[in-house]
């Protein structure tokens, strides 16, 4: 369970109490403790409130990745956009995507990647 590991670690960070956490984030200490846990699950609104406070992304939180903002500057590997193109269905002319128009895009999305990165740095 990674969301009670992320929680505990980013409350250590900041060298606060569970109390401190709970009153700062609007939830009782119970709610915390039982998050921290694993014995429950925040809802929708909470797991914001607390990637907002530890400015960290919910995926993060939820261990979807292990950049706690979310991004990076590398681009996603070739793997990743492939399982990306698996799962999107995405068709040309009403036609599946062959193995050469995949590679194409798979391109065309890293020059893209870092041409956005390159924009955000300045």
């Amino acid at each position: 369970m990674i969301l009670p590991q992320r929680i505990i670690a980013l409350r250590q960070e900041k060298g606060l109490t569970q109390n401190e956490l709970a009153e700062r984030l609007k939830i009782s200490r119970s709610a915390l403790s039982l998050y921290e846990l694993g014995k429950r699950q925040p809802d929708y609104e909470t797991l914001q409130k607390i990637a907002k406070y530890f400015d960290v992304t919910t995926d993060y939180l939820l261990g979807l990745t292990d950049n706690p903002k979310g991004y990076s500057d590398e681009p996603p590997s070739d793997m990743e956009l492939e399982e990306l193109l698996k799962h999107s269905n995405i068709k040309f002319n009403g036609e599946p995507l062959d193995e050469e128009d995949k590679q194409d895009i798979i391109e065309f999305l890293k020059v893209a990647w870092k041409t956005i990165r390159k924009k955000k740095r300045k």
